[in-house]
């Protein structure tokens, strides 16, 4: 194989909405032939990626530390979750800890900051550090003063890149912990904002479903206030109990059904709230497309 070819055959993948197993066969040699003689940890990494698409953790794992030992830093970070999420089948927190460490030492703010509000979750949970409340909310309180003001970073960053809405979110529970509701309330209220937009953007990324979860129940928690202004994520809290919810699209009207903890919606069901956000669609467009497009909605508990 020559180097041309190589790359011929990276497009081709790359290119294709729906690689066959032939396709992925000489991607898969291509990125080989690179690795072995080039050496280059960033080939290292995307051919991990391509393993992780295809379920293959254990390869995923390999070519991840293999890029790691040139302290590649998106290989840091993914370690770092890896074995702190257990993807592999087993959790590792002093690994996790490790590879999230020197993540943190990176020039690169943006992997700087996935990797450090982990290591403020270890010290908030007590995973392989001693538990330490007091450095949790002044690393998750440092972090959100530097990406609220990227221009002061020293490089240009998209706001959008840094992992806001999970950093806002533990920082309004720091402040609905010290009786400031109002401040968390807009702190996840901004958060929800930005999440809804990287859901549209990229709506089967795992952990984002999970994270508007948890942004809505607290600030469903902490509000005071009567919701009248409903919206579509709104159904984690509403779903609670057995209920109908109604909203219009385009001057149509849609009804969802809660039952027993199902949803039911346009002759459908789904089994779960999380279910329901990844898979429903309206005139073949996933519902998490169209939040903002989704008016007047009501809701009526049986």
């Amino acid at each position: 194989m020559t180097l041309s070819e190589a790359k011929g055959f990276i497009m081709d993948y790359y290119y294709d909405d729906n690689p066959t197993d032939e396709t992925f066969f000489l991607f898969e040699e291509a990125m080989l032939y690179l690795i072995e003689n080039y050496h280059d940890p960033k080939d290292m990494h995307n051919l991990a990626f391509a393993y992780l698409s295809q379920r293959r953790f254990d390869l995923e794992c390999k070519y991840l530390e293999m890029a790691a030992e040139y302290n590649y830093g998106p290989s840091l970070e993914e370690l770092g979750y890896i074995w702190y999420y257990g993807q592999t089948g087993t959790v590792d927190y002093e690994k996790a800890f490790k590879y999230f460490s020197r993540a943190m030492e990176c020039d690169d703010e943006v992997l700087r900051a996935y990797s450090e509000y982990k290591i403020a979750d270890m010290y908030h949970n007590g995973f392989y550090v001693k538990k330490d409340e007091a450095k949790y909310r002044s690393m998750i309180e440092s972090l959100y003063d530097r990406i609220s003001h990227p221009e002061k970073l020293g490089q240009v960053y998209d706001i959008d890149s840094f992992p806001m809405p999970d950093i806002a979110y533990r920082l309004a529970g720091i402040r609905a912990e010290e009786g400031k509701d109002d401040e968390a309330l807009k702190l996840l209220s901004k958060a929800k904002r930005q999440l809804q937009e990287d859901i549209r953007n990229n709506p089967s990324w795992w952990g984002n479903i999970e994270v508007m979860e948890r942004i809505v129940l607290l600030s469903d928690k902490i509000s005071s206030k009567d919701k009248k202004q409903l919206d579509i994520y709104d159904l984690f809290w509403i779903s609670k109990k057995e209920c109908k919810i109604a909203f219009l699209y385009k001057n149509r009207r849609f009804i969802i059904d809660v039952i027993e903890g199902n949803i039911r919606f346009e002759n459908k069901w789904y089994r779960s709230v999380k279910d329901f956000f990844e898979k429903a669609e309206i005139d073949s467009r996933k519902i998490v497309y169209l939040y903002d497009e989704l008016f007047d909605m009501e809701v009526c508990y049986e």
